[in-house]
């Protein structure tokens, strides 16, 4: 089957191949990959909007306690009054089983310039660290972040929590990715792996689904897969959550109009495009509701730990 480059519109073809066996969809040919990932590319936004003014950083020092300990009545004030900033805050590390505390070591690999580390620092994360192959040259950031310019070997353990979000399906070699996090974790860490899922949009929109994203996504898993490729690299799932949102339809969509996702037409790049009515989008973000509980969904949070 032959993909298309359509997030910048280029439309340069690539060929892949479905697995008949676990599902998985993997690209037939490895290339040099930094070609395809330009100063622009959307994991290296560097603004972080819970930092913007004083009153926001000091809203989320006090969510931060409420939303990870449970323990901030001032913290549970300001998320009643303003729910919105518990946005900057992942849902995949709210409710979780890794006993994380405010100094817990955490690494974000694919981190692009380490706007989700930042916005972290701001919730009163202090030990965190990024790397990612594909930034220009080590980051340093002002609140005392760097992010490394490098891969998963070219790290030092050892580390309470592993985070790739949407990165893990970048990796050329995801079998030895496992083992270098299981090197990093050691006995006591986990991993969380958040990436696409071949489900219901892949049947649906086939080569248009927008999270094959050719070529920077070159294994794209079927939760089957995924548990069998952690299970034989030494690691044991503990939990799985789907994720996805209305993004797996509408972006599916445009790509199948032929219009990328950076067109200006886009609701990536103008969230008041008519393309698509808001009763549609609605439509669209309560079937991925049921999809994600019916593990169905396009997206999920993998919960990981070195197998005993």
């Amino acid at each position: 089957m032959t993909g298309r480059e359509m997030m910048y519109g280029t439309r340069e073809e690539f060929e892949y191949f479905e697995c008949p066996t676990c599902g998985t969809v993997q690209i037939g040919e490895f290339r040099d990959m930094s070609l395809y990932y330009p100063g622009d590319y959307l994991a290296f936004d560097s603004k972080v909007e819970i930092a913007e003014t004083l009153g926001r950083r000091a809203a989320a020092r006090f969510a931060g306690r409420e939303l990870l300990e449970g323990k901030s009545l001032v913290g549970k004030a300001i998320l009643k009054a303003k729910p919105w900033v518990a946005d900057h805050f992942p849902l995949s590390l709210r409710d979780h089983p890794f006993g994380l505390s405010f100094d817990s070591r955490i690494l974000d690999f694919g981190c692009g310039t380490g706007k989700l580390l930042r916005s972290l620092h701001h919730f009163g994360f202090r030990n965190l660290t990024g790397a990612d192959a594909f930034i220009a040259g080590d980051i340093r950031h002002p609140e005392g972040i760097t992010i490394h310019k490098r891969g998963l070997e070219g790290l030092e353990p050892v580390f309470d929590l592993v985070m790739l979000h949407h990165s893990f399906e970048h990796l050329p070699d995801p079998h030895s990715a496992l083992k270098q996090i299981i090197r990093l974790i050691g006995n006591t860490g986990r991993c969380l792996i958040r990436l696409p899922v071949v489900n219901f949009a892949w049947e649906k929109y086939g080569t248009d689904w927008v999270q094959m994203d050719p070529p920077r996504h070159l294994f794209l898993y079927t939760e089957k897969a995924f548990l069998h490729l952690a299970e034989k690299s030494g690691m044991t799932v503990e939990h799985v959550q789907y994720d996805s949102g209305p993004f797996q339809f509408w972006g599916s969509e445009l790509f199948r109009r032929d219009i990328p996702l950076l067109d200006e037409r886009s609701p990536w790049v103008d969230p008041g495009s008519s393309l698509f009515t808001a009763k549609q989008m609605a439509r669209w973000t309560a079937e991925a509701e049921e999809l994600n509980r019916t593990g169905r969904g396009d997206m999920a949070a993998f919960y990981l730990r070195k197998r005993p």
